[in-house]
């Protein structure tokens, strides 16, 4: 089986066809559940803000634009309605670790949808996670904090002691470092870009 044209199910959605959006959200509803259950581990609202995060492509399908790298845009947005959900339900989070293990409702799809979905969600985030690991301490507990766990600038200034102005600093150096860590690692625009996406 071809690899799905992203790009092409993405301006698809934009267009208002519905088809290419049902296929958008076959090919990435496997790879969406199980980073999403790195996150949290409540199957059913993980499963019920993919739907959501859906629903919303559809509903803003006429103000929302064609974007350069779809599956950073997609996993960005279904990201931070996660958090939301997590905090508004006060579910307990999980920093992204290990992946879970494989189960029936995520493998019953076919290997090769699969392992596209492996490759574009769980890639990005394995280079990110990489490179957060050589950060100091300090920096990882914060970006930590703020996409992770989507605190805000005072929420993190409670919980660290520091100010936001100092928290500020050190999150804008710590993405720069990712940033540059990537480029000299051999990173390809791409997977820059990327990841720019999943930190904005």
């Amino acid at each position: 089986m071809d690899r799905p044209d992203i790009t092409t199910l993405w301006n698809g959605l934009l267009q208002g066809n519905e088809q290419l959006l049902l296929d958008l959200y076959d090919a990435w509803y496997p790879g969406l559940l199980r980073y999403g259950l790195r996150i949290c581990s409540d199957r059913e609202l993980v499963k019920d803000t993919i739907n959501q995060t859906f629903l919303y492509f559809w509903q803003k399908r006429d103000t929302l634009t064609a974007v350069a790298i779809p599956e950073a845009y997609m996993l960005t947005a279904f990201r931070r309605r996660l958090l939301a959900a997590v905090n508004n339900n006060h579910n307990k989070l999980q920093f992204p670790g290990e992946f879970q293990p494989d189960d029936p409702e995520i493998t019953e799809d076919s290997h090769e949808v699969l392992l596209i979905n492996r490759i574009r969600v769980q890639e990005v985030e394995e280079v990110l996670q990489r490179a957060i690991s050589r950060l100091s301490t300090r920096k990882q507990e914060l970006i930590r904090l703020k996409y992770y766990e989507g605190l805000s600038y005072n929420e993190m200034a409670a919980r660290t002691g520091l100010t936001e102005r100092t928290i500020y600093n050190k999150i804008h150096e710590a993405v720069k470092t990712l940033r540059d860590q990537l480029a000299a690692d051999g990173h390809s625009k791409e997977m820059i870009s990327a990841i720019q996406y999943l930190l904005l």
